[in-house]
């Protein structure tokens, strides 16, 4: 045998007991790999919404929870228009107490309203016609008035004229005369009685010729000084004397007579002395303070006719409007004390309890009724300053309720409590959650537990918790690939009890690999084989891609 074949007969030998040898590894290995597959536990990737939550418990308050009471006090209740349980809505009268007086004040007010009111309108309209003429109207009346009063005035202070001096005087001695005649003289006859008659006959045509003789002089300014007027007022009293003769003639004087006769005297004597004495202080002061206080209607007429065609003024404006404006709070404040006579529901609610009776005496301040908005009910959920940190207004809750088994109700971060409260080293912080869609079957006081929903993913690749193991500062997780177990350190995001989502993946030699819902993950129960698999795998449906 040459030496050529003899090398190709070893190198053959080499080539089967080497080829020998990797199978029989080969099927040791598979052999490993058979019984670490029957024994290691695995799990699916998979995809769905994932949230991450804190919790905490708490009892239903109402926020808005009012205890109701009148607000007048002594008189009796005389309605009671609800009962506990009934729902109300703002606005509705629940309870009536006695408002007999309150109703009074509240017309009396609104009468003022109206009166102060109408008087601005006035001054505010323009004046009519007819306004006008009853102003001028009223300023000749004080005008003529005034005249008059001046007029008399002026008369109390003229001296007498001396016409009027000379009459009076001889008005005053045929008084004389007369007064004598009748106190001497009882009857008279027939022949003395034609005498009289004659007498006064003859003074009647000397006055006529002395009264033609004055007029035809009487244009003249002098006239009142002639001596036709001298003739005048003797005429004058000799025509009054022969009168007064033939009238005494004819009647029997007797006592009547007499004291007739005597009257006259007096009269004449005083109309003598006033004349002569001239006006009394008290007529003058009187005289004056008319003429004063018809100067005052006067000034005041024109005043209201200059007012009425001016118009008002700003002032009288102001003022009026001012009283409008007091009459309206006036009402403002009696409308008010007639609504404190009622106990008016301040919002939508169900009464809660009636602590009042139609009969009873109202009090103020005193709880007549309880009112409560079942629709807006709140939970104070505490949480410590780690859970705390994620939690912010608007986020949604799930509710929980140990009256209410195997049901879950909404709610919502309403807000988070600034100041936290320390109690043995742990500090708290105090939630609000409002339920979002009351049930009629949750009621305040009742015990919730509160799921808050930090934060959310829609449609997220979920590995189990169990398949995710920390190796220093990175995650790891094993991909079962064709019989293969390969691991790859994976990116997460949010995580509950069971799953983790999975942001990316790639292998320890830092290639990227596509994950993929389906995807077989070794669970971490037992030891896993952990060896690094090189190359690249590329499958479809239930593979994952390396590149």
């Amino acid at each position: 045998m040459s030496r050529r074949n003899l090398v190709l007969v070893i190198v053959l030998v080499l080539v089967l007991v080497i080829g020998a040898g990797a199978f029989y590894f080969w099927q040791q290995s598979n052999a490993q790999r058979t019984n670490a597959a029957a024994t290691r536990q695995t799990g699916t990737l998979s995809r769905g919404a994932l949230s991450a939550s804190v919790s905490g418990a708490g009892n239903i308050t109402a926020p808005q929870q009012s205890n109701l009471s009148f607000g007048v006090s002594g008189v009796p209740v005389t309605k009671v228009n609800v009962k506990v349980g009934d729902a109300v809505k703002k606005g509705d009268v629940l309870a009536e107490a006695d408002a007999t007086q309150l109703n009074q004040a509240l017309a009396s007010a609104q009468t003022n309203l109206k009166s102060a009111q109408a008087k601005l309108d006035d001054l505010k309209a323009p004046p009519t016609a007819e306004e006008i003429a009853v102003a001028q109207s009223q300023v000749k009346g004080a005008q003529s008035s005034y005249d008059s009063a001046v007029a008399k005035l002026d008369a109390l202070k003229a001296p007498p004229a001396a016409t009027e001096l000379q009459a009076a005087r001889s008005s005053y001695a045929a008084a004389q005369a007369a007064y004598e005649t009748a106190l001497a003289k009882s009857k008279m006859t027939s022949d003395q009685i034609t005498v009289q008659r004659a007498s006064l006959e003859k003074a009647r045509i000397a006055l006529e010729s002395a009264q033609a003789a004055y007029n035809a002089i009487a244009w003249q300014d002098n006239a009142p000084n002639s001596g036709a007027a001298q003739t005048l007022q003797s005429a004058t009293i000799d025509y009054e004397s022969a009168l007064a003769n033939y009238n005494l003639s004819q009647t029997e004087m007797n006592d009547s007579a007499l004291m007739s006769a005597q009257a006259s005297l007096a009269n004449a004597k005083k109309t003598l002395d006033d004349l002569t004495a001239g006006p009394t202080a008290d007529a003058l002061a009187s005289a004056q303070a008319a003429v004063e206080s018809a100067n005052q209607s006067l000034l005041q007429a024109k005043q209201n006719l200059q007012d009425l065609q001016t118009g008002a003024t700003e002032i009288q404006l102001l003022d009026a409007q001012a009283a409008v404006d007091t009459a309206q709070n006036a009402l403002d404040q009696a409308t008010r004390a007639l609504d404190d006579a009622k106990i008016i529901a301040p919002f939508d609610g169900t009464v809660a309890s009636v602590s009042t009776f139609v009969g009873q005496t109202a009090s103020s301040g005193t709880t007549a009724l309880t009112l409560v908005n079942t629709n807006e009910l709140e939970i104070l959920v505490s949480l410590s300053e780690i859970d705390v940190s994620e939690v912010k207004p608007n986020q949604k809750v799930e509710l929980t309720f140990d009256a209410l088994t195997g049901r879950t109700f909404p709610g919502q971060v309403v807000a988070v409590s600034p100041l936290g409260t320390s109690s043995q080293g742990v500090v708290n912080y105090n939630v609000t959650v409002a339920l979002t869609n009351p049930d009629p079957a949750i009621l305040p006081g009742m015990t919730a537990q509160a799921s808050i929903i930090t934060a959310q993913v829609n449609d997220a690749l979920l590995a189990p918790n169990r398949a995710i193991r920390t190796q220093g500062n990175r995650r790891v997780m094993t991909i079962l690939f064709e019989g293969r177990e390969i691991p790859v350190v994976v990116q997460t995001g949010l995580q509950n009890d069971t799953v983790t989502e999975i942001l990316g993946a790639t292998t320890t030699d830092g290639q990227t690999v596509q994950l993929q819902e389906g995807d077989t993950v070794v669970l971490n129960t037992t030891t896993t084989n952990n060896r690094t698999q090189g190359g690249g795998f590329i499958g479809g449906g239930g593979g994952f891609i390396v590149r």
